[in-house]
C-alpha cells in the first residue's frame, strides 16, 4: 500500500499507522493490520467493481439520505436513477456481515401492480430516510422531478423489513394535498405538484409521519389511520433531517423564507412552535440530526458552519459543548454516533476530495481519520442514512457527479 493518501509530507504507511487507519481496496478479503477499516461494497452480484450489475440497464445515479434500517440489521437503500421525465428508483438490501447487496425490487413496479402509475409518469428519486414507523415498517417518498409543478406528485411507500414487501401508501390514502395546500379526495399522491424531500417517524409515537415538501418547504404531519394531512411549520431550506421523539415532537431548522432562522421545536400536545436557537443565518441548512445513548440528547449539525451543537429534548434547551469539523469544506453532511456514544463520525467532500472525521459526543477536538480519495478516487462521500451501524461498522454512500454507475457503498470499521 505504497499510496500516497493526499497529505503532501507523509509517507502513507506511516500516515496509516499514526492515525490507526487501513484501507482496503477490494470488498473480500481485507487484512486487519489496524484498528480501523475501510472497504467498498458495489451494486454488483458479486459486490465488487466491474461485477454485472444487480440491475442491469437501470442507470444507478445516487443515494441521497435513502437508507434505512430494520431492528434486525439488514440495511435497506434506495437508487435513484436522476431521469426527470421517465425517473424510478430500485430498492437494495445488505445484510449484515455480507460483502454484496441483494436487488429487493423498484418503485415503478410496486405502484404498477397497485394500478397506481400513470402513462408517462416519473418518480426520479427518493430523497427521504427510510424511517421506522410504529408499525414496523420503513416508509420513505418520492421526488418527481427537480422542478415539481406540473408533474403528477410524490408517492408514500411502505417497505416491510420482515417480508421486503413493498407498497404503495399513497394509492389508498383517502387525501391529497394540492400545490397550493388545498386537502382533496385522494388522488394516488400525497402531494400533488410537489415532491417529499424529508420525512420523520419514531417507533414509540403511533402512527405517524412527518414530511418536508419540496419545493415549498411546508412541515406536513400524516396520520396514518386516517390520512388526514395537517400543516405545522416550514422551512426555507426544504431539508431532509429534521428530528421525531418519543412524544411526536418535532425539532427542525425553519422560518421565513429570507430572514434568519431558527432551530425550532414543535410540541405535538400542544400544537405550539417555540425557538430553541435563533438568529441562524438564513442559507445555512441542517448537514444531519442524530439521537445519541441518551434518548433525551440529540445532535444537531449545520452543514454550512460545519457546527455541531447539542440539545436536551426532555428540557428543551441548548445544552455548552458540541465542536466544529472539517475545515475548508464546502458542506459537511452526515454523521453517525457511535453505538457507545462516546465518539460522533462525519463525512464530508467539496467534489475534490471525501474525508471521514471523528469528535467526543460531548465536545472536543475533531480529527480526521480517513482521507478517503486513495480508495474513492473521483468518488464523492455523499450523506445517506443516519445512525446506520452493524456492530462495530457504518455504512454511507459514495458516487460521482459525472454520470451513473459509479455508486457504492463504504463500509468503515472502528474500533
Amino acid at each position: 500500500m505504497g499510496e500516497k493518501f493526499g497529505r503532501s509530507g507523509y509517507d502513507a504507511a506511516a500516515w496509516l499507522v499514526r492515525f490507526g487507519l487501513v484501507v482496503a481496496l477490494t470488498v473480500l478479503p481485507f487484512a486487519v493490520v489496524a484498528e480501523t477499516e475501510a472497504r467498498l461494497i458495489h451494486f454488483t452480484e458479486d459486490g465488487r467493481q466491474g461485477g454485472t450489475p444487480l440491475l442491469p440497464g437501470f442507470a444507478m445515479h445516487s443515494v441521497w439520505s435513502g437508507m434505512g434500517q430494520a431492528e434486525f440489521g439488514t440495511i435497506f437503500i434506495a437508487v435513484s436513477n436522476h431521469d426527470e421525465v421517465l425517473g424510478n428508483v430500485a430498492i437494495f438490501a445488505l445484510d449484515p456481515g455480507a460483502d454484496r447487496m441483494r436487488f429487493v425490487n423498484d418503485i415503478k413496479s410496486v405502484s404498477e401492480a397497485a394500478g397506481n402509475w400513470l402513462e408517462g409518469e416519473g418518480q426520479y428519486k427518493v430523497h427521504t430516510f427510510l424511517e421506522q414507523a410504529s408499525d414496523g415498517r420503513l416508509y420513505f417518498a418520492t421526488m418527481p422531478a427537480t422542478k415539481p409543478a406540473g408533474r403528477r406528485g410524490a408517492h408514500l411507500y411502505a417497505l416491510d423489513p420482515a417480508t421486503e414487501q413493498i407498497e404503495d401508501v399513497s394509492s389508498q390514502l383517502p387525501y391529497t394535498v394540492t400545490r397550493e395546500g388545498k386537502i382533496v379526495g385522494g388522488r394516488g399522491v400525497l402531494l400533488e405538484e410537489l415532491g417529499i424531500k424529508g420525512l420523520g417517524a419514531h417507533v414509540e409515537f403511533e402512527d405517524m409521519l412527518y414530511l418536508m415538501a419540496h419545493d415549498n418547504g411546508a412541515l406536513l404531519r400524516l396520520d396514518l389511520r386516517t390520512g388526514s394531512v395537517l400543516a405545522i411549520g416550514h422551512s426555507p431550506r426544504v431539508s431532509y433531517a429534521f428530528h421525531v421523539d418519543a412524544e411526536g415532537d418535532v425539532y427542525y431548522l425553519g422560518g421565513t423564507p429570507g430572514e434568519a432562522q431558527a432551530f425550532l421545536h414543535f410540541d405535538a400536545q400542544t400544537g405550539e412552535t417555540t425557538p430553541l436557537v435563533s438568529g441562524i443565518s438564513e442559507d445555512e441548512e441542517v448537514g444531519m440530526i442524530v439521537a445519541t445513548a441518551n434518548p433525551d440528547l440529540i445532535l444537531v449539525l449545520l452543514a454550512k458552519s460545519k457546527e455541531v451543537f447539542p440539545v436536551q429534548t426532555k428540557s428543551e434547551k441548548r445544552l455548552r459543548g458540541g465542536t466544529s469539523c472539517g475545515e475548508n469544506w464546502w458542506r459537511l453532511f452526515n454523521m453517525t454516533v457511535s453505538p457507545d456514544g462516546k465518539d460522533v463520525y462525519f463525512v464530508s467532500n467539496n467534489n475534490s476530495r471525501a474525508a471521514i472525521w471523528r469528535a467526543p459526543v460531548g465536545g472536543g477536538k475533531c480529527v480526521e481519520v480517513l482521507d478517503a480519495e486513495g480508495l474513492l478516487g473521483s468518488r464523492n462521500l455523499a450523506f445517506g442514512g443516519r445512525n446506520i451501524w452493524v456492530g462495530d461498522r457504518f455504512y454511507t454512500p459514495v458516487w460521482t457527479h459525472e454520470g451513473p454507475n459509479d455508486l457504492a457503498i463504504l463500509e468503515v470499521t472502528v474500533e
